[in-house]
């Protein structure tokens, strides 16, 4: 018995290398969960009809994302999971959630250029849920750093509102899909 199983752990071994492929390292992190749970869910306005760029900062903070990684892999690619919620109550916008990811060295989080710029049509008394993908050279760069630092800010414009912009926005997703492939 004991034979047969180790013929057969030895016959299976074959399956398990091809498993390893091209030896890549695929991590999945959760972006959001490292950002203060104050900073996910906040309120805007009341923002003056007639505006063209008002600029709300939701969140900065400094973080280590994935230490190490950097030194034994090379990045293959980064991908970004987004969403976001929107409960307007007031007033109608055109929004860009933006996200910027830099290292930690940056003197300013928001000096760089976003990673993402995400569209959102704000309408009065209407939730709105957007939500998308990206993916970037800068963006691999960033999620393989020691300490990064991570900024979500809005811009709104308001210039076809004729009443004040106001309501909750919550971000719901950030979630990073990093590859890397073994160093050679």
């Amino acid at each position: 018995m004991r034979r047969l199983f180790c013929l057969g752990l030895i016959a299976m071994l074959p399956l398990f290398a091809a498993g390893c492929g091209d030896r890549s390292l695929i991590l999945t992190v959760d972006v959001l969960s490292f950002l203060d749970p104050a900073d996910v869910s906040q309120s805007y306005g009341p923002i003056p009809g007639g505006l063209s760029a008002v600029t709300v900062d939701v969140a900065s903070q400094e973080v280590s994302l994935l230490p190490g990684v950097e030194d034994v892999t090379d990045i293959a690619s980064a991908s970004l999971k987004i969403g976001a919620s929107f409960d307007n109550t007031t007033g109608s916008a055109s929004v860009h959630l933006l996200i910027y990811i830099t290292s930690a060295d940056s003197a300013d989080v928001f000096s760089s250029v976003p990673i993402a710029d995400v569209p959102v049509s704000l309408t009065p008394g209407a939730v709105t849920n957007v939500s998308t993908e990206i993916s970037s050279d800068a963006l691999a760069q960033a999620m393989v750093q020691d300490k990064v630092k991570i900024g979500l800010r809005i811009s709104f414009d308001t210039t076809g509102s004729l009443s004040p912009v106001q309501g909750t926005e919550t971000i719901t997703k950030l979630l990073a899909t990093v590859i890397t492939k073994k160093k050679l």
